[in-house]
């Protein structure tokens, strides 16, 4: 006799259903845009704000517009895309191999906890007279600066992810008299890279603020660099517009940061159930 199962409804779901739910969400992030828009306009207009320095968002619109025929703003954006890269992947090339040393084992925890507790906490941004006195206003500058600031989440995150790895687990394993370097990717690896992951959205975030500050405080080539001539020379619709492109940097490289972890970490808790 041939048995039949079934699956049941909760175990899968049909791609129209999928499709309808993309479109809702779509939808309501793109009403909640249209009405802080919306809002943001009638506020400068009925003069709540004042117009001499907000400007209205059709006019920073159609600015924004304007800009992205110019081959100057396109380098500006390469600039600064071009600083956070770097900065960003030196980070992840110190921390995450540094972050798995440490995290596996008790003595090297406990010994550099004091010292990633002081150094976590200084601004970063306080480093930039210093590094404009050392390198001026060059692209060193800019990578060291993202380094020191936005290397310590991906630090602490991966010392976390290391520290998460089921006990019981870790005894099979070495019972198993596995090799380190088996251990470390059969076991470690698998456990840490979710906590990785996050700390990599983190510090992405901090590397393009930190970016952007270097650029402005220190007038070193790209978008900050870029915002602070223009709000010198009182366009604050220019400025404005570059406050949307260094936000939507931002946004994009978290939801592309996303996807990849979604995609390549299928087994991490949050990518288990639906993504809202």
């Amino acid at each position: 006799m041939t048995t039949l199962v079934r699956p049941t409804p909760a175990a899968t779901k049909s791609p129209p259903r999928q499709l309808s739910q993309l479109h809702r969400r779509v939808a309501a992030r793109a009403g909640f845009i249209l009405a802080a828009l919306v809002c943001w306009q009638l506020t400068v207009q009925s003069g709540l704000l004042p117009a001499t320095s907000i400007p209205t968002a059709t006019r920073t619109v159609l600015t924004l517009a304007k800009m992205l025929t110019t081959p100057e703003f396109w380098r500006t954006v390469e600039q600064t895309a071009t600083g956070w890269g770097i900065g960003l992947l030196l980070c992840a090339a110190i921390a995450i191999p540094a972050g798995l040393l440490i995290g596996t084992s008790q003595f090297l925890t406990r010994s550099t906890r004091l010292v990633i507790d002081f150094l976590r906490t200084i601004p970063a941004v306080a480093l930039t007279p210093v590094l404009l006195l050392i390198l001026g206003s060059t692209m060193q500058m800019k990578v060291l600066l993202v380094v020191f600031g936005a290397c310590w989440p991906l630090l602490t995150s991966t010392i976390d992810g290391v520290r998460h790895v089921d006990p019981v687990a870790a005894d099979t394993v070495r019972s198993l008299r596995l090799p380190r370097i088996d251990r470390m990717l059969r076991l470690v690896l698998p456990t840490a890279l979710p906590f990785v992951a996050t700390g990599l959205r983190i510090s992405a975030a901090i590397a393009l603020m930190l970016t952007t500050a270097a650029e402005y405080l220190g007038s070193a080539p790209g978008l900050g660099k870029s915002l602070g001539m223009a709000q010198q020379a009182g366009a604050v619709d220019v400025m404005f517009a570059y406050l949307v492109v260094a936000g939507l940097l931002g946004v994009g490289l978290n939801v592309i940061l996303l996807y990849l972890e979604r995609r390549l970490l299928p087994w991490a808790p949050a990518n288990r159930e639906t993504v809202r």
